[in-house]
């Protein structure tokens, strides 16, 4: 810990005497050094085996072809309030899984997370990529169905988001061949500990920098890179998201790269959506460390009602 936050630090204040750096000295430094000091992995509310996340049990246990038949017989059980369709992935086994309501009007907004692990093995929980946001979305699901109306809602849990994102392109192109209309779409990826966090869609994820005459850096907590430049976070959707609930934050400088960069380069207003505790993010991300016992039920709470209180 003391190598990664003296490494953090040397690079952030390097670079902080750069006018442009000014909002990621802020975001990799304050935030990031809050979470460090703060970090406890014992200090989680855990999930309830038998509550509303109990599914998150089930999923960290299975490969990826049993998650997505686990996730269709628990949503076959809701129907009729449910339809369910599976979009085929080119080159794939895995689909995705498009689910709306009897009484959906309109436009869509649309929920979505993908359900595949980075390693395909019972042994690698993924449980913040991305179990939890799965687990999340299923329990939304249920309790729409339940005091049965799911308004404008839609979700989407997507397959192979770790083998280059394609269950998103596959989605795409099924929205366009059927003339969806979609109003919105947040994804969510990498839930766990926090608040919740949008964070800017970007080729190189981690915080991003400028340094004169080598333009912008990514840096992701384990190696360095370039960056091409980053767009904001989709403006109204941003917005809304704050109006409903005010304690999301906003990062500018703190990129991910996941599914919602696909459905932004299609064209459809996006956010990505994550726990906001950079540390907690850096030690699960893609290790052996992302265990359902570090997972907090607070944050994924705070999914839960963005996605069961809008309208």
């Amino acid at each position: 810990m003391i190598r990664r936050v003296v490494i953090a630090l040397g690079i952030f204040f390097a670079l902080g005497i750069v006018a442009p750096n000014t909002r990621a000295l802020y975001e990799g430094v304050c935030f990031y050094l809050r979470d460090v000091v703060a970090y406890d992995p014992r200090a989680v509310v855990p999930l309830d085996r038998a509550g509303r996340y109990a599914a998150v049990y089930d999923l960290v246990a299975l490969r990826n072809d049993e998650r997505r038949a686990y996730l269709r017989q628990q949503l076959d059980a809701l129907a009729p309030h449910v339809r369910v369709v599976e979009i085929p992935i080119p080159a794939s086994p895995q689909t995705n899984l498009w689910v709306r309501f009897a009484d959906a009007p309109g436009a869509l907004t649309i929920y979505a997370a993908h359900y595949d692990k980075l390693r395909d093995a019972p042994s690698y929980q993924g449980a913040s990529d991305n179990t939890a946001a799965v687990g999340v979305l299923l329990a939304g699901i249920r309790a729409l169905a339940m005091r049965g109306d799911g308004g404008a809602r839609a979700f989407l849990f997507t397959g192979e988001e770790e083998t280059g994102l394609r269950g998103a392109h596959a989605f795409v192109e099924y929205a366009r061949a059927n003339n969806l209309m979609i109003r919105a779409v947040v994804n969510f990826d990498n839930l766990g500990r926090g608040a919740l966090a949008i964070r800017p869609s970007a080729e190189m994820p981690g915080f991003v920098f400028a340094l004169p005459f080598a333009g912008d850096l990514a840096f992701d907590g384990r190696t360095v890179r370039a960056s091409p430049p980053v767009p904001p976070p989709n403006a109204r959707l941003t917005q809304e998201v704050l109006r409903a609930h005010p304690g999301v934050v906003v990062y500018e400088r703190f990129t991910a790269v996941s599914d919602s960069n696909v459905f932004q380069a299609s064209g459809m207003d996006t956010v990505a959506i994550s726990g906001d505790d950079m540390y907690y993010l850096e030690q699960t991300w893609h290790t052996d460390a992302d265990r359902i016992e570090l997972l907090d039920t607070r944050n994924l709470d705070r999914a839960w009602e963005l996605i069961v209180g809008a309208r």
